[in-house]
């Protein structure tokens, strides 16, 4: 891999001039400029980004926490940031938090020791939020969750939850099972309030059951229950629940239709194909690193970005 030091051998000048050059941290005639650029581009040299951000003080490298990068969700919202981010000059480290308080505040002083100017996080619990992110000096953006204070990007997940409960009733169900997700994100509980609401105006029964309690408690509450509906706060517990249930005999959508959340490549192959709630997961990632990006540039941005989201019907709820 080509140094500085053989860009300087090769444009015919010193490792100083070059380095100024770089750096733009100093004189340099346009003629060496141009010997420089042109050696350059001759050696394919690629400036070390750690060390050009001690020496300037500012980095081009950000950070990205996720709760899981194995959801499809979140791998194409990575995609959106990295994508993003390399169109501006920027690098992007991926931290896991697995929903684990300590390892989010890992992964955030591991962003702070790799010089990082900014992060984005779609994985911060109230606990780490609480006790690290005031005090620390690094650019923020809270990606479908929110923080007073912080800027955020996020989905519509009120208009979200409504147009999952609207669809059960548009398919005549009437009683109906609500699978919501983890209590300490505002995304789930936006969603699990509008769906309820709008199952109540409309004088529908229905129950609630969080994620951990599918695999221990859904096919007794099914059976117990006969639920017609089950509302499913993304298209992996979608999956999960479709696979339990037709496992067991019910069938889909004769004997209970389904519906998720997300949008996720596979769900419109899977079968049936799961009728879902798309949220824009490559749109979210993009404007999340966008906004970042200007507030490290010191520009103005929206401080609370709403992306809409549709109804995606498939055969999960259709009649047959």
């Amino acid at each position: 891999m080509p140094t500085i030091k053989d860009v300087a051998r090769e444009s015919g000048v010193s490792v100083a001039t070059v380095s100024r050059a770089i750096n733009n941290s100093g004189y340099v005639h346009e003629d060496t400029l141009k010997k420089i650029n042109q050696a350059i581009e001759t050696l394919n040299y690629k400036p070390n980004e750690t060390a050009r951000s001690l020496y300037n003080k500012k980095s081009k490298i950000i950070g990205l926490l996720l709760p899981d990068i194995t959801n499809p969700f979140f791998t194409l919202i990575a995609r959106g940031v990295e994508d993003t981010a390399l169109k501006h000059g920027f690098h992007i480290i991926i931290g896991n938090s697995d929903q684990n308080p300590d390892k989010e505040m890992s992964y955030i002083e591991t962003f702070q020791l790799n010089n990082c100017v900014g992060f984005i996080s779609s994985a911060l619990q109230s606990l780490s939020i609480d006790n690290g992110t005031a005090n620390i000096d690094m650019h923020h953006v809270m990606l479908d969750r929110i923080e007073e204070g912080v800027a955020t990007v996020e989905a519509n997940h009120h208009k979200g939850g409504h147009l999952q409960a609207q669809c059960m009733i548009d398919a005549k169900c009437n009683h109906i099972l609500i699978i919501s997700g983890n209590a300490q994100y505002s995304s789930f509980n936006k969603r699990l309030e509008s769906a309820s609401s709008t199952l109540t105006d409309n004088n529908i029964s229905f129950d609630v059951m969080s994620v951990p309690d599918i695999e221990q408690n859904l096919l007794s509450s099914m059976q117990t229950n006969k639920y017609d509906g089950v509302i499913c706060c993304n298209d992996m517990c979608a999956i999960q629940v479709m696979g339990i249930l037709q496992s067991n005999g019910f069938r889909i959508p004769q004997d209970v239709k389904v519906i998720g959340f997300d949008d996720i490549q596979m769900s419109k192959s899977y079968y049936p194909s799961i009728t879902t709630v798309r949220q824009p997961a490559y749109e979210l990632g993009k404007v999340a690193c966008e906004n970042l990006i200007n507030l490290i540039q010191k520009k103005d941005i929206e401080e609370h970005v709403v992306i809409d989201v549709c109804l995606i019907e498939r055969n999960s709820t259709r009649s047959v």
